[in-house]
């Protein structure tokens, strides 16, 4: 018997658990969503590429082995041969300064892959909070429809008794037919906005059936201190390490002192009375006449110079952004609390006083449908209103690189 009760207690867990599992939040979204094979695969790319670089600029050049075989007066009575193993030798910072700029970009990889990361964890919420309000909104016309067919029901009763003028039930059925046809429309709105959604989570998310949140965000942190998390947002550090990169790469150009190659090996002469051997010393440098790296020069120090002023463009476009996107949330949001803390509410009483006036003949059924309508309305509002709280808030946090909430 206990083991029977057991099991009965442990479906029940299991059932409850997976019911639980299909609602969707926020934060498994994000996770959904960057835990995808070609989201992982497009960083680990960009980072992987760029570590390639570090050990191009890391690894020295191959040393040369050249064999000569040279006869004299067209005959094998006197031959010379030489083997030789020569290595060129950088004996300024170029190659240094290379290394070290192949590593800052190894480091600015890395910034703009959280850079990119961020930029998707924008996309995903915003399409998460599409999706939450086409799902509230569709609630609210659902909470309509249950108020009308229960209104439709007791007036068809009532129109059988003849109770009830034909004016009057003929106008409910045409205000239930409209809510119908707008019900339908949300529907139609909140499968695209989930479509949309699934789009960046991935055939993980379809055993998920409803979102779970709030629309209506929380109060930002004070503004002077989101403006100074501005300097550590990886996009703006991203600029400044591709910026110091490329001036390290014009640096190691302007290094003209070619690089020189030295070279060590055997001599060995033979005649037809004796044979010597010997050591062979050489060196060789190419004289910079013509070309004296200026192109390379030239090229890296516009590179440097695009992405300085892309760091100072981006840098006082958040600030600007920063002050108004901070107001836009404060704002909005105590626009959306206050809306539906009176006239929501408000909307809800007007439902009671109009039934209860309407049971008790001292309102019509115009009377009626107009409080189920501007409740309707009212509902509406309020989750547009929270809607537009709540994208300001999303873009404010990617701005600044705030916790998501």
């Amino acid at each position: 018997m206990y083991r029977i009760y057991g099991a009965i207690v442990l479906l029940i867990l299991t059932a409850t658990a997976a019911a639980q599992q299909k609602n969707l939040t926020e934060s498994m979204a994000i996770q959904l969503g960057q835990a995808r094979d070609p989201v992982q695969q497009r960083v680990e790319g960009k980072i992987a590429r760029a570590q390639s670089d570090v050990i191009a600029a890391r690894t020295r050049p191959n040393p040369e082995l050249s064999y000569e075989r040279e006869t004299l007066n067209d005959t094998e009575d006197h031959v010379e041969q030489k083997l030789v193993v020569s290595q060129r030798f950088d004996f300024t910072r170029r190659r240094a300064l290379h290394k070290e700029a192949a590593n800052r970009h190894l480091d600015a990889a890395r910034l703009e892959s959280t850079a990119w990361r961020e930029d998707l964890t924008k996309d995903i919420r915003e399409r998460y909070y599409d999706a939450l309000l086409q799902q509230a909104r569709r609630d609210v016309y659902a909470a309509t429809q249950r108020r009308l067919e229960v209104l439709g029901k007791a007036l068809q009763k009532r129109r059988r008794e003849g109770d009830v003028s034909l004016y009057d039930y003929q106008r409910v059925n045409t205000e239930r037919a409209a809510i119908e046809a707008e019900a339908g429309n949300s529907k139609v709105d909140f499968d695209t906005a989930w479509q949309n959604l699934w789009v960046l989570l991935g055939k993980d998310s379809q055993g998920y059936q409803s979102l779970e949140g709030e629309l209506l965000p929380g109060q930002p942190a004070p503004l002077e201190l989101l403006a100074s998390s501005l300097d550590d947002k990886p996009a703006l550090r991203y600029l400044q390490e591709q910026g110091e990169a490329f001036d390290l790469q014009q640096r190691a150009e302007r290094q003209i002192f070619p690089d020189v190659t030295l070279g060590l090996g055997l001599k060995r002469e033979e005649t037809n009375s004796e044979t010597d051997n010997g050591l062979v010393l050489n060196a060789s440098i190419p004289l910079p006449v013509f070309d004296k790296r200026k192109d390379k020069q030239a090229r890296f120090e516009a590179q440097a110079l695009i992405a300085r002023s892309e760091y100072r463009l981006a840098y006082d476009t958040a600030h600007a952004e920063l002050r108004g996107l901070w107001q836009q949330v404060t704002q909005y949001r105590q626009s959306a609390a206050g809306f539906r803390q009176d006239a929501v509410m408000s909307a809800h009483e007007l439902i009671k006083i109009a039934e209860a006036y309407y049971r008790a003949s001292e309102v019509g059924i115009l009377e009626l449908l107009d409080a189920y309508r501007g409740t309707l309305n009212a509902e509406l509002a309020a989750l547009d209103l929270e809607h537009k709280a709540r994208s300001a808030r999303i873009k404010l946090d990617h701005l600044t690189g705030g916790p998501v909430q």
